[in-house]
């Protein structure tokens, strides 16, 4: 197992362990903002209430971004807007780095209305967020920064379903594939959830759409 494998199974475990991994086999499923139908639902912002948890999940995190970034490769830390911030103000904190918030929407005027802190013009970034689906709202926070004249050089996620259309790319910590292998290694799945995931992750745009949500954008 490559070292990139063992961290990323290492924060899956700590997911499973914290149970903020939800499954539904039954009833209704889970549906995202981005509009996805899933049996799963990753509930990584929970952890910032348990200190020993996110302190270290956030040393795995250090760890990736280190590995697949570099420290000198960027110059502040900016979080997403709302679930990212705590985990990027943790990171920016553990660098001592300078931290900037993108917004969803704009709320005021000029070359930081999508922002919140200041910058110098061409400032290398780093966005991260706690989660991504098929990475639609990371390219809006991307713009954001952009129109401020950052220069992003990476966008950073704890978690990544990797299994929908993506139009940006991340770098994830650990992915639902992760979850699922940690899962049935350590006997977290019975029969009903595994053959579900199963089926969700071998085409999950199919999946969604037969079951409510959307399909292929």
């Amino acid at each position: 197992m490559s070292e990139k494998t063992s961290v990323a199974r290492e924060a899956a475990e700590l997911l499973l362990q914290e149970k903020v991994v939800y499954t539904r086999t039954g009833g209704d499923p889970f549906f995202f903002s981005s509009g996805w139908a899933s049996p799963v639902f990753i509930d990584i912002k929970r952890l910032i209430s348990r200190p020993e948890s996110r302190a270290r999940l956030l040393d795995l995190a250090l760890e990736r971004i280190e590995a697949d970034v570099g420290r000198t490769s960027f110059d502040q830390i900016a979080g997403c807007e709302l679930a990212g911030v705590p985990f990027a103000s943790m990171v920016a904190d553990r660098l001592s780095v300078p931290l900037v918030v993108a917004l969803k929407q704009a709320k005021g005027f000029g070359r930081f209305a999508q922002c919140e802190g200041d910058f110098e013009s061409g400032a290398r970034t780093l966005l991260i967020d706690d989660v991504t689906t098929d990475g639609r709202t990371k390219t809006t926070f991307k713009r954001a920064l952009e129109r401020a004249e950052a220069d992003v050089v990476g966008i950073f996620v704890l978690f990544a379903y990797n299994i929908f259309p993506g139009h940006a790319e991340t770098i994830a910590l650990t992915t639902l594939g992760d979850v699922i292998a940690v899962a049935e290694n350590i006997g977290a799945l019975d029969e009903t959830a595994r053959s579900a995931l199963e089926a969700y992750t071998e085409d999950a745009a199919t999946w969604s759409r037969k079951h409510g949500g959307i399909g292929k954008t």
